[in-house]
């Protein structure tokens, strides 16, 4: 038995957009796979898309404590990518984030996708891409 999980971008499930971010995504949701068959999904919350800082290694547990032993990405920072390899969790490098997670994990039952090991993006890469973490332009008091 393999548990998949993905990140989500809205209430997750199998017919959700994958989110490309791995830390700040909304939800997860958790494929089950027996003898190349679905055979269960389940989505979790990510309390970590709001976290200050730390959200890959925080989203790295959510994942770890759901019974994951594989994960697809779109983009993954290094904190998380350590954490990731840490718990043994084999990652998985989607082809295109503008999928249906089924078609994903179709994708991934053919064996189509590439195995990681380490980052594809800097530390931080997901604020401020929706996560609310600034790119405003405010100028300040002219005091």
């Amino acid at each position: 038995m393999v548990i998949i999980a993905i990140p989500s971008d809205g209430e997750g499930g199998l017919k959700d957009k994958m989110n490309s971010r791995f830390g700040r995504c909304s939800s997860f949701t958790f494929v089950t796979v027996e003898n190349n068959e679905i055979t269960g999904v389940k989505t979790v919350p990510n309390p970590a898309s709001e976290a200050m800082g730390g959200a890959g290694i925080q989203a790295a547990q959510i994942v770890a404590n759901n019974g994951a032993n594989e994960l697809i990405v779109g983009f993954l920072g290094p904190n998380a990518a350590q954490s990731l390899n840490a718990l043994n969790i084999k990652i998985f490098q989607a082809p295109n984030q503008e999928l249906t997670i089924k078609e994903i994990v179709d994708i991934r039952l053919k064996g189509k996708m590439d195995l990681i090991s380490s980052a594809n993006v800097g530390s931080h890469y997901g604020m401020g891409r929706g996560g609310g973490f600034g790119g405003g332009r405010g100028r300040g008091s002219r005091g």
